[in-house]
């Protein structure tokens, strides 16, 4: 019987009123938590399959020295295949062109996994050489002509592509050439002493692979590095890690709205059928069998909902995977089931949490309410705060799965209603003094009379305009991120290996190509081995296993802020990157000690710099005073931007300079860009979800206090109010209510910002002026739009229908 009654209950109301909206709102949230599973579950899956593809190898070590045979005879017993290539710098010539070049020796079989990209698509044999598309422009060389590499000459067999394990770095898109490893002996450019880069690939099964490496990591020393498949840190890593970061705010964003919507829902169903169930017990109906019928009634809406919802996520997910577009894998394995499990089960918590104090309140309603409607249940409705207040933090954590941003959100919604209460009474306390229209002040009238049931409804579209506000704020500051790092004016090229008596003319000739430069800096290498006091090394203090790049110069670099102390103003200073100083420890006052050349001096920390790496300037940990590097040979560092009508006179330039290196980086400019392109399409669809969310909000809160503006309306009328004067008041109270609402989510967005930037997209905060524009302005329109509906059905039919209808309790 409580399932036929729960059928033609649902039958009733589902059509119309709060039950479509609870269902609809239902939809969205699991909608929202199945896409951002989806994507993750794929991803996470596909990374995993792909990844090793990104380091040609189950594992690689690099290391400035060759291994030692003793570890490479231990990977062959573990059944470990091992290739071995080796980077190196060396002049190439032909005819009278010659060109200092990165070149790499590869073995037969190169790589384990992924693809070497040559032209023509084949295995790298001995005796040839392979070259990239900017080398072969600057030695002037065609397939099939020989060149002069060291003590031998190889052919020129075609041109060298993307490698797969060549990663993101600018200065690995320098000049760059091909050999195969039996090569290097007759070259002779491998001598002791000579700078040289190894890389060793090893593949075999999981079980052996994971032997061997816990076998070699314990005896790796520095300057060699372990690398994973699954490691990060590349520029569209960094991009795509915050992007993931904005979709799991956007999703948790449009959860929060869906689950308002939802309780607001549930909370005027329950009001209006408190009559109903009143009327039940009287006619004997047992708790357990109005239990059994309102719980049948929750599982039939959740199970709607759920099933509307995964049909939306699926379609959301796919959506976004085709936005981000070849940011990701292009064999991306299908979903398991866990997502969908995970859409079900967050159904289900929103569901009970929402639902529990208001249907226990119902439940409770003691019969005699249908003689004296004054009387209501025992439960207090402000149980349902706290209750609320923990499955929203619970919903938050889960979705971040950090305990101080769930902390920060939650509290931020408290400060939302703090703002809320003082707002409001500053407003209808100015709104009475305000000699407006007659409508203005009778809209502030009924805001001031309705104080509490207003203030219900202000927080519902004030948590929706601030949700949506914050949402737009971390897109524009990712924005933002995305565009001051790849500036109109950003430098398109590096040079390096700048003699002191080549950079004054190479600075001429290229102002005279029309190029935009940058500053030079003097850069000598060498390391640091001391921080106060404490020696670098094994069995001391951690520092940086290897050799840095040094400079020394007067002024500020540019996108370089001074985060504590002061800027190099004496002799025997030193200016570190701030975040290298987290990392060792290092703090203002400290002596470093370093190494150049075989001579050791120290310098006193006198401030730690912010640096903004992603500028496509050069850039240095550590800046010395002057003093510190007078006595040192430098070669100089610098970048540039060239025109496309200055490439041929820089092809001549480095033709007259042949020891300097050039770096061309435009591939990796137009990498990034893609980057932002693709990720703020996927951006602006969360948005418009949000959007969506919001809206919905905004009708389920109109919807549900139709009636009891029915009734204030009808009254007026009764007195002799004109339809114009009710228009013209529900107008003016929608506007206020919106403008209201968008302020303090103007204020609350400003706050929160703050703390997202700080904690998750680590930028510089920055006032958003258009949020406290934009948002009272927004709030207005919605909630005016969302109004429209409900002042013509208010406002409908003739006054004798609707006191006819009160008559029939229809109103």
């Amino acid at each position: 019987m409580h399932v036929r009654l729960a059928l033609r209950l649902l039958r009733r109301e589902g059509a119309s009123g709060e039950l479509r909206w609870f269902v609809l709102a239902l939809a969205l949230c699991v909608a929202c938590v199945l896409s951002v599973a989806l994507v993750a579950d794929r991803l996470d899956a596909g990374l995993k399959a792909s990844g090793r593809d990104f380091i040609a190898a189950d594992r690689a070590l690099g290391t400035s020295r060759a291994l030692e045979p003793e570890l490479l005879a231990r990977a062959q017993q573990d059944k470990v295949a091992v290739q071995a290539t080796v980077s190196f710098n060396s002049m190439l010539f032909h005819g009278d062109a010659f060109q200092l070049t990165s070149i790499r020796a590869v073995p037969n079989g190169f790589p384990f996994y992924g693809t070497l990209e040559l032209t023509p698509q084949r295995a790298p044999k001995p005796g040839e050489i392979w070259l990239s598309a900017r080398l072969m422009q600057l030695l002037d060389v065609k397939v099939g002509e020989e060149l002069e590499v060291g003590n031998t000459h190889l052919k020129v067999a075609g041109l060298l592509g993307r490698e797969p394990d060549q990663g993101f770095s600018p200065f690995l898109l320098a000049p760059r050439a091909l050999i195969h490893s039996d090569d290097i002996a007759a070259t002779g450019a491998l001598l002791p002493g000579s700078r040289q880069q190894w890389r060793y690939l090893f593949q075999g099964a999981r079980a052996d692979i994971a032997r061997f490496e816990g076998w070699i990591k314990p005896k790796l020393v520095s300057g060699q590095k372990w690398v994973t498949p699954d490691d990060k840190g590349s520029q569209v890593g960094r991009s795509l890690a915050n992007a993931e970061r904005f979709f799991r705010l956007a999703s948790l964003a449009r959860v929060l709205l869906g689950a308002l919507a939802m309780g607001i829902a549930v909370r005027h169903f329950a009001e209006r059928q408190t009559s109903m169930v009143a009327l039940l017990k009287t006619l004997g109906a047992s708790r357990g069998t109005l239990w059994r019928l309102m719980g049948t009634l929750l599982l039939c809406l959740t199970l709607v909902g759920a099933l509307l919802g995964l049909v939306a996520g699926s379609a959301m997910q796919w959506l976004t995977l085709h936005l981000l577009g070849g940011l990701l894998p292009a064999d991306l394995p299908p979903p398991s089931w866990r997502p969908f499990a995970l859409g079900v089960a967050v159904a289900l918590f929103i569901t009970l949490l929402l639902a529990f104090i208001p249907f226990l309140r119902l439940l409770k309603v003691p019969p005699l309410r249908v003689l004296r409607r004054e009387l209501s249940a025992g439960v207090p409705p402000w149980l349902a705060l706290p209750v609320g207040l923990l499955g929203l933090f619970a919903l938050v954590w889960g979705f971040t799965a950090e305990l101080w941003l769930s902390l920060g959100l939650v509290a931020g919604m408290g400060l939302l209603m703090v703002l809320l209460a003082v707002m409001a009474a500053g407003l209808l306390k100015l709104g009475g003094r305000l000699k407006g229209p007659h409508a203005l002040r009778l809209a502030l009238a009924h805001l001031s009379r309705e104080r509490g049931a207003g203030l219900f409804q202000l927080a519902g579209f004030a948590l929706a305009l601030m949700l949506f506000g914050l949402l737009w704020a971390a897109r524009v500051d990712l924005l933002d991120e995305f565009s001051t790092r790849l500036p109109a004016d950003a430098p398109n090229r590096f040079l390096v290996n700048i003699s002191s008596d080549e950079r004054i003319p190479i600075l001429a000739a290229l102002g005279e190509a029309g190029a935009v430069t940058s500053d030079f800096y003097p850069m000598v290498r060498g390391r640091l081995i001391s921080i106060a006091g404490d020696t670098i090394g094994p069995n001391g203090r951690e520092g940086i296993d290897r050799e840095l790049n040094f400079t020394s110069t007067v002024q500020l670099p540019a996108d370089n802020r001074i985060t504590q102390g002061r800027w190099l103003s004496g002799k025997g200073e030193v200016s570190v990157d701030d975040e290298v100083a987290g990392r060792l420890g290092i703090k203002l006052g400290d002596k470093l000690g370093f190494s150049i050349e075989g001579r050791e001096f120290e310098a006193s920390v006198t401030s730690l710099r912010h640096i903004k790496w992603d500028n496509m300037r050069p850039n240095f940990y550590m800046i010395f005073s002057p003093d510190l590097l007078a006595d040192f040979s430098p070669t100089w560092l610098g970048s540039y931007r060239l025109p496309t009508s200055g490439k041929g006179a820089e092809v001549a330039l480095i033709r007259q300079y042949p020891t300097v290196s050039l770096i061309d980086v435009d591939d990796l400019i137009e990498r990034l860009t893609q980057v932002s392109q693709q990720v703020s399409r996927a951006l602006a669809l969360m948005l418009g979800l949000v959007t969506v969310a919001a809206l919905l909000v905004l009708l389920t809160q109109t919807q549900a206090s139709m009636a009891s503006r029915r009734r204030e309306l009808l009254l007026m009328r009764t007195l002799g109010a004109s339809s114009e004067l009710l228009q013209r008041m529900l107008r003016w109270e929608l506007v206020a209510t919106g403008l209201l609402a968008g302020l303090c989510g103007a204020a609350v967005v400003e706050i929160a910002s703050l703390g997202l930037q700080l904690l998750w997209f680590e930028g510089q905060w920055q006032f958003h002026w258009f949020i406290w524009l934009g948002l009272p302005m927004l709030g207005a329109v919605l909630v005016t739009l969302a109004g429209q509906g409900m002042q013509r059905q208010l406002l409908a039919g003739t006054l004798s229908d609707r006191l006819r209808g009160l008559g029939q309790g229809l109103l």
